[in-house]
């Protein structure tokens, strides 16, 4: 799923379409020692050590040798070196191709030659950013670490695709309706090489496979909270409740302040405000007791997979303000909508291809322990899944 992700990133974000595997005849370019696939790669996969990693040491092992730290130290220096230099080469490409009037097919809708046409003056020279400016929307350099922007930051999309996939696994029912509605989409006997259609033309024909993927960040968003420091005494306005059934409102029943001074911590609950059923390593998540009731007041029975609690009826319309997997606002995660997209169309390609499957050694256990297993998660930067598995089997 990793490497899904960043192959994308590298035709959406920077218009190279890269190969599964790495291309041993590929040579890298004048001035770089790694080729744009692998030094890309080496740099998302080793950003940890990037950023743990000071500055100092790079220059103390290129000249003394520390045994198992210099070699692990010294790849992902080169990754990020060799990566700003392709990433400068693009930059210098797009703004060429742009001066010319040409438009290649690769790079023609990346945001990359987006941003740098968005900075090119009318006669063709630059008057707003360099390069290096334009470089920096991508990613972030600093002397102590290398951080990857949001477009870059693929755990919005792996965490809630792992989940996604599995729950399709679990409920074959809600996996058919996905393949017949992605077959009249795109008819199995056409080639996926030769569907020419952008995601414009086929987002909006595939409600039910949205539908799907809203339903899993509703249970498992990739960052089931979002902490903030206050710093100033603030009020904040707050309004009771009384639960309402999926599709009824709720009843405002009253209102109330709350003091929050300087220096204090509050965090946004998203799990809290969509589900009351959580799975965790040890099973069932000791915050549940008591279970929370603010999920109550919109979703319903928010314990069970539900897609269709995410398609609009002449008589229902799904509570867009109480779903914030991305949380909310002018503040909500930038990605927000290449994460749905992409989304949409991995899972509409595996399922097309794919019937999924519960592993063979979960297939004949209760339905209840199929859940408890592969929806086990783990926290550390993010919510994630740590025996999400599942088997696939070709459709002929």
């Amino acid at each position: 799923m990793g490497q899904t992700a960043l192959l994308v990133i590298a035709s959406a974000g920077f218009g190279k379409r890269l190969s599964w595997t790495d291309d041993p005849t590929a040579e890298p370019p004048p001035g770089c020692k790694l080729t744009f696939r692998s030094a890309f790669m080496d740099a998302v996969r080793n950003i940890i050590m990037r950023v743990l990693v000071p500055g100092w040491f790079y220059s103390f092992s290129s000249l003394i040798k520390v045994p198992c730290l210099s070699a692990r130290a010294l790849r992902p220096q080169l990754a990020y070196a060799d990566s700003r230099t392709h990433m400068l080469d693009l930059v210098a490409s797009a703004r060429a191709e742009i001066t010319s009037g040409k438009r290649s097919k690769a790079s023609g809708t990346a945001l990359l030659r987006n941003l740098v046409e968005a900075n090119m003056g009318q006669d063709g020279s630059s008057n707003k950013l360099t390069e290096g400016e334009i470089l920096s929307n991508i990613f972030l350099s600093h002397p102590s670490a290398f951080r990857f922007s949001s477009l870059l930051d693929t755990r919005p999309l792996l965490i809630p695709l792992c989940f996604a996939i599995v729950f399709l696994a679990l409920y074959p029912d809600c996996q058919k309706r996905l393949y017949e509605e992605v077959i009249r989409a795109w008819p199995a006997n056409v080639p996926v090489t030769q569907v020419t259609t952008n995601h414009k033309d086929y987002v909006d024909k595939l409600e039910y496979t949205l539908a799907c993927i809203r339903e899993t960040l509703r249970l498992f968003p990739a960052e089931p909270r979002l902490p903030k420091d206050v710093h100033t005494d603030a009020v904040l306005p707050g309004t009771h409740f009384t639960p309402g059934s999926m599709g009824s409102p709720a009843v405002e029943t009253g209102k109330f302040t709350m003091a929050v001074p300087a220096g204090s911590i509050i965090a946004i609950d998203i799990w809290h405000c969509t589900t009351t059923v959580r799975h965790s390593r040890l099973g069932r998540d000791p915050l549940d007791s008591p279970p929370p009731r603010i999920a109550a007041l919109y979703w319903g029975d928010t314990a069970e997979f539900n897609p269709e609690r995410f398609l609009d009826t002449a008589s229902y319309q799904w509570p867009r303000h109480a779903f914030l997997p991305f949380s909310g606002g002018a503040r909500s995660y930038i990605g927000q909508r290449f994460v749905i997209t992409e989304m949409i169309g991995v899972i509409a390609s595996v399922v097309g291809r794919y019937e999924i499957r519960v592993p063979d050694d979960l297939a004949k256990k209760p339905f209840e322990e199929q859940k408890e297993t592969l929806l086990k998660w783990t926290t550390g930067i993010s919510l994630t899944p740590v025996n999400a598995r599942v088997k696939l089997c070709r459709r002929v």
